[in-house]
């Protein structure tokens, strides 16, 4: 990450590029995380629920490289009718599927997480203000430039799903953008 070879994007990006130079799939995770901190003054759309609301638990990278999250659904994250708004459940599993690549990335394979192709979320039962839900993930595949990654929200209560996510992705490389 430092040196004359790092872009722009990385120089400026903690948030934006895993930390390959970490070998727990947890601290890659955690890293990523805490470059939502605030002190590079970017406050974006993502920024409110990696900051106060989304809770890391755990990650690995074999047999498959997966992440799992906690989260309490908060006003905000709601509709008018208290429950969890399709775009921020959206927005929940762009962030949470997204740092699934982590525990796998290196240099030269994804040290980035990507843009979205597709995201497609279906909804199954409704997810209250005040419901704490688990959040897992699991890249389902991945290659030198595509990823598909899946999501399944859960009631941590009774374990019953909620939601579940297909996520595809496009590998990028920050250094040519």
């Amino acid at each position: 990450m430092n040196g004359s070879n790092t872009s722009h994007a990385e120089d400026s990006g903690r948030g934006i590029i895993f930390r390959v130079d970490l070998k727990s799939p947890e601290d890659r995770v955690r890293e990523f995380m805490n470059g939502y901190d605030g002190s590079d003054g970017v406050e974006g759309f993502d920024s409110a629920l990696m900051r106060q609301h989304l809770r890391f638990i755990n990650a690995t990278s074999t047999p498959t490289a997966t992440v799992t999250f906690e989260l309490m659904i908060a006003p905000p994250l709601c509709n008018r009718m208290s429950n969890l708004h399709g775009g921020a459940a959206s927005l929940i599993f762009d962030m949470c599927t997204t740092m699934a690549v982590a525990p796998i990335s290196r240099v030269d394979f994804w040290a980035f997480g990507g843009v979205s192709r597709t995201l497609t979320v279906t909804f199954l039962r409704p997810v209250s203000v005040g419901t704490v839900v688990v959040i897992e993930c699991e890249v389902i595949q991945i290659g030198k430039q595509l990823a598909t990654i899946r999501g399944v929200m859960k009631r941590k209560s009774d374990w019953k799903v909620l939601c579940t996510a297909e996520h595809n992705k496009a590998r990028m490389d920050l250094g040519k953008i």
